[in-house]
């Protein structure tokens, strides 16, 4: 049977993406393999800041020099956005769009370099899934229309389109009998889900509750979501329904109204706040995360230093920082890039710095208390059996312990890591 590898950059949708690809290459009898023994690399690329295109451009390239007799097919952000690029990197065979990520196979079958490698490939008598993660990640949504003045996403993927819903409840119904135990909402505008069908957040709203209604299903979170998609009726469902992980992901970009103005951002700074309070208000063990520019274009130093205070304020339990950098065909790729190069290191060095100070003082909550972890990895390190997993609020937690994967068990926190906590099984 043929076999396919893949190397999935960016966000958690081009992640999704690649397992509902992967799927449909599993139906067609090919089998997941390391890259080096692959007949197909697939990489998914993803080009949202400069440091995202290089290293797609890397993981393109490591793929050719790791298998040079496979074909290489690359697909996603990068491959829309700059394609006479990616077709001239050296082993390349075959460039693909994002939209081509829904037909995948056909596609495939329509270009000479892969067509072959699909008439290898035979197809199981009845559809079979690939073995589930205990985190599955299901797209529901793709496209934006905000506009952001320094984001190409809305070039790359196209106008705001939501999943069919029986098609979604099908797919989670798939995940969960192959072994998912946590759904991981995911879309580029998660909160703008159904408003390209003429309806608003009730319609999120619907589709968790068909969700919540799947037997097997322990835990549902939420990807990256805007302020003002925070409604009553979506923080209500939240507060009401344990299974909803008290996680969220909220973007901010910048503390500073003029330069969410110059970013061209859908919210100002009291919205933002009032909207992650009543958030916070409702759910008081809510973990609260967002992104952050440093040194767009009209950051003054007043202005990053609004900034500081929003973080200060909110005590989001982790920060997502980037250092701007111009994309092309973007409205902020026109503007002078002022900030030195100097100074965005700083800014960034600086609001580190504080995410990790708040981060680790979030995290020592956590200690001495029991905590309910969703084992998604077992395996045996220095002859000891270690089960690892996540929290509702997205804490990774490590523990000696065997046999518990898929389930949700109780660990007492005992230290804090860079990367989370460690901690012991509850006897």
């Amino acid at each position: 049977m043929p076999k396919v590898a893949f190397a999935t950059l960016g966000c958690r949708l081009n992640q999704a993406e690649s397992d509902q690809m992967a799927e449909s290459l599993t139906q067609r009898g090919f089998v997941a393999a390391p890259t080096e023994s692959a007949d197909m690399v697939v990489v998914n690329t993803c080009t949202v800041t400069r440091e995202a295109t290089k290293a797609s451009r890397s993981a393109i390239r490591r793929a050719v020099r790791a298998n040079p007799a496979a074909k290489v097919v690359v697909i996603g952000c990068y491959a829309v956005s700059d394609p006479a690029e990616v077709k001239a990197i050296a082993g390349v065979d075959a460039v693909l769009s994002n939209d081509d990520k829904e037909s995948f196979l056909e596609t495939l079958s329509e270009r000479p370099q892969t067509r072959g490698l699909l008439q290898l490939g035979i197809g199981p008598s009845t559809p079979q899934m690939q073995p589930a993660r205990v985190r599955a990640n299901l797209k529901v949504q793709t496209g934006c229309d905000e506009w952001c003045s320094f984001c190409i996403i809305p070039t790359t993927r196209g106008p705001l389109r939501s999943m069919d819903e029986e098609a979604i409840v099908s797919e989670a119904r798939a995940r969960v009998r192959a072994g998912a135990r946590e759904l991981v909402l995911t879309g580029v505008h998660l909160g703008k889900y159904s408003y390209d069908l003429g309806s608003d957040e009730r319609r999120l709203v619907t589709l968790l509750e068909r969700l919540l209604a799947i037997p097997g299903v322990l835990r549902i979170r939420l990807s990256s979501i805007l302020s003002r998609h925070l409604t009553p009726e979506l923080v209500g469902l939240l507060a009401g329904e344990s299974r909803i992980c008290r996680h969220l992901h909220v973007p901010l970009q910048s503390g500073d109204d003029e330069v969410l103005a110059a970013m061209n951002r859908p919210y100002r700074i009291d919205e933002y706040v009032e909207s992650v309070r009543r958030a916070q208000s409702a759910l008081p063990d809510l973990a609260l995360a967002t992104d952050l520019i440093v040194g767009f274009p009209t950051e003054t130093d007043a202005a990053f230093d609004n900034t500081m205070k929003v973080v200060k304020e909110l005590s989001f339990s982790k920060l997502h920082v980037f250092r701007y950098s111009p994309r092309p065909g973007t409205a902020a790729a026109v503007l002078a890039d002022a900030i030195p190069p100097d100074t965005k290191k700083a800014r960034s060095k600086a609001l580190i710095e504080l995410g990790n100070m708040i981060r680790t003082q979030w995290l020592a909550r956590h200690l001495e208390r029991p905590l309910q972890v969703l084992v998604e990895d077992e395996r045996i390190v220095d002859d000891v059996h270690v089960s690892s997993g996540q929290t509702a609020d997205y804490v990774r937690v490590w523990f000696e312990g065997s046999g518990l994967l898929g389930g949700i068990h109780e660990v007492v926190g005992e230290r804090v890591r860079a990367d989370g906590v460690q901690g012991r099984l509850k006897e």
